[in-house]
């Protein structure tokens, strides 16, 4: 199991967990290099160097493997609903794609509007996020599998775009209103446009930060705000989003060192999107993680970085094997996660692709609930799809 803890209570002995560079944004002061401690001197180094939390492995959950681990706390997290109705993820795929296609062109028009200092065109930020809300309450696995798998590369524009997407399914999967959920869309899209000030040097950087960069980073939220209010018809409840979309539940975020009870509702559900996003995203420095891991490493985060409650329920609401999962079989064969099962999330649907030596094959959709001799077909764990990646989602879109 992955945790989350003060530099000072590194011990000779731990093991540090390697997590993407992408997490200096989100947690400026973390170390990353992985490794074993060797002694209290390399401790009373990283503090000296500025360091104040690191990921290390611990054993508070016995043998259990990250999937087994998930699928306890989820099993144990049921909130009493009945499943919802949705649209079969083979007809709902076509219509989520386009409002995934259209959402990228806006993206790009309000990235280019704020470097130009152009008013927002908020009318079709509305539209664009409705339409995504539209995909979300039809089937939601299809905005999830999009935003993992899509063949748009420039991050600045799919990372706007997916945290759109993947706070408004969250946002639909604890039952906000629609209104709600549109609000929250257009403040997905709208969150990171502060980042349009920062040099992008700074924004690309693979390495640790300059204590004068990370400052620079953590002002982007007013930077956001400073261009939102331009427009004078955008709401408060967005710009509140956007301003505090990195303040953390025990109060170590910023700009304003909020703590959960004060931090917006808004914001709370981007963080969570954001954080995630980051994790699984190729960026120009380095490869995406993989989803359950990128999970293991959130549910770390609990009770510092984000309540407890609510990152339990997006992990729930994604799933240990989030949609859009390359993921190896015991057969020996490879497949794509496109439905995903609270009730049993070890067993999403899948789409198996690969053969053992991973060569495409005649694809097979398999429920591996309703196997009829058993679960003769079981998902072994992620695989890395970063060598596919661009031709796994014609997968999904042409069967």
């Amino acid at each position: 199991m992955i945790k989350k803890i003060p530099i000072e209570a590194l011990k000779p002995g731990m093991e540090v967990v390697q997590v993407p560079g992408e997490l200096w944004q989100h947690l400026p002061y973390l170390y990353t290099e992985p490794g074993i401690i060797e002694s209290e001197t390399e401790v009373a180094r990283l503090m000296d160097l500025g360091y104040k939390e690191v990921f290390v492995t611990t054993e508070e959950a016995g043998d259990l493997t990250d999937e087994a681990h998930l699928e306890q706390l989820i099993s144990g997290s049921e909130i009493g609903r009945k499943p919802k109705e949705r649209t079969p993820f083979s007809q709902a795929i076509s219509s989520a794609s386009v409002t995934y296609e259209d959402a990228m062109a806006h993206a790009m028009q309000i990235v280019q509007d704020a470097k130009l200092g152009r008013k927002m065109d908020y009318a079709t930020s509305l539209k664009t996020a409705s339409a995504i809300v539209e995909s979300a309450v039809s089937n939601p696995d299809t905005l999830i599998c999009l935003s993992k798998l899509s063949q748009f590369d420039d991050y600045t524009y799919t990372h706007c775009i997916n945290v759109a997407a993947i706070s408004v399914v969250f946002g639909e999967f604890i039952g906000m209103s629609r209104d709600e959920l549109v609000l929250l869309g257009v403040a997905g899209m709208m969150h990171d446009l502060g980042k349009t000030t920062v040099p992008a040097r700074i924004i690309n950087k693979p390495g640790p930060l300059t204590i004068p960069e990370r400052e620079e980073v953590r002002r982007h939220p007013q930077f956001g705000v400073d261009i939102l209010r331009h427009n004078n018809d955008i709401p408060d409840r967005v710009i509140q989003a956007v301003m505090h979309h990195h303040e953390r539940y025990n109060g170590s975020g910023y700009p304003e060192g909020q703590t959960r009870k004060d931090i917006p509702a808004f914001a709370r559900i981007l963080s969570l999107a954001d954080v995630y996003d980051a994790l699984t995203s190729d960026r120009c420095y380095k490869d995406a993680i993989l989803p359950n891991k990128a999970l293991g490493i959130m549910y770390g985060m609990r009770d510092q970085d984000f309540d407890p409650t609510e990152v339990q329920l997006f992990i729930k609401c994604l799933g240990i094997f989030p949609a859009g999962s390359f993921v190896k079989l015991n057969t020996g064969q490879y497949a794509l996660v496109f439905e995903t099962n609270s009730r049993e999330p070890l067993s999403p649907k899948i789409r198996i692709v690969m053969d053992e030596q991973m060569n495409p094959i005649h694809t097979l959709d398999v429920d591996l609930t309703a196997q009829p001799d058993g679960r003769a077909i079981e998902i072994l764990e992620c695989a890395d799809p970063s060598a596919y990646r661009k031709n796994l989602m014609n997968y999904l879109t042409r069967h």
